[in-house]
């Protein structure tokens, strides 16, 4: 995996030591929808792309600059530095998962980023009982992330995943790590991410297929009130996001007809 900054932003973009936001690609597409809504929202730069060959490539129309395109994977970043999010638009290539998890930590490792906030999402259908009466979200983190913002997390009311005893959601090999059903490469990223001492929490949004665009609010409001993104006594809630114009053609809306014209 190769980071490949933007012409006109590679002598001012650092992302050395920043906050990194990414979406695992899981089930519903809730986290690239909830990072949609920071891009937009945080009217945050493009300052480069990801390069890796096991991600499907793909290329289209970039909402966001007057001119130019979107790629399979961008980076993102604030003014100030302070806060560096990836948006994933392509899945990874069959049989292909663990070698991008893989290269995806050697990137993280690499720019010694200070936290990684993982968004993952999982079936909803396959929740326990006791995730049946809660909050849809559950969190992991690892040993050293920082405990400030574990309690901060735990004071939002986001629970730890649960284990459970059922052979179909615990994996011996793993540490007893809870499976995440339909979460693509979430668990084995944060697997190692424990074995390398990365700083990292995992946002998991229990969900289903179909229009998921009520999920991507809940999962953005939770990681904006864990990080203090915005700050929200500025704004009211019901305001509070802005949602890019590519939001206009999801699930359940008219087709774009000029792209088959």
């Amino acid at each position: 995996m190769k980071f490949i900054p933007v012409k006109e932003r590679e002598n001012s973009c650092n992302i050395t030591g920043s906050t990194l936001i990414l979406p695992a690609i899981s089930i519903g597409n809730v986290p690239q929808l909830a990072v949609d809504l920071l891009i937009t929202t945080l009217n945050l730069q493009r300052i480069g792309f990801l390069e890796d060959e096991n991600v499907i490539p793909v290329v289209g129309v970039n909402e966001h600059l007057s001119r130019g395109i979107t790629v399979a994977i961008e980076v993102y970043q604030s003014d100030d530095n302070k806060w560096t999010i990836i948006q994933q638009r392509a899945p990874v290539i069959k049989k292909k998962w663990n070698i991008f998890a893989e290269n995806l930590l050697a990137f993280i490792k690499q720019f010694q980023f200070s936290k990684v906030i993982l968004l993952s999402s999982a079936d909803a259908t396959r929740r326990i009982d006791v995730q049946l009466t809660s909050l849809p979200l559950r969190i992991l983190t690892t040993p050293s992330f920082p405990n400030d913002l574990f309690e901060r997390a735990t004071n939002l009311g986001l629970k730890t995943l649960e284990k459970t005893s059922n052979d179909d959601y615990v994996l011996k090999q793993d540490n007893d790590l809870p499976k995440i059903p339909g979460g693509g490469i979430s668990k084995f990223l944060f697997h190692k991410s424990q074995q390398e001492n990365i700083p990292l929490i995992m946002i998991i949004f229990f969900t289903i297929e179909g229009d998921n665009t009520q999920d991507a609010f809940l999962l953005a409001n939770y990681t904006n009130s864990l990080l203090n993104l915005i700050p929200q006594q500025e704004i009211p809630i019901t305001k509070l996001w802005k949602t890019p114009a590519s939001w206009n053609y999801l699930f359940g809306n008219p087709y774009q007809q000029e792209l088959y014209q």
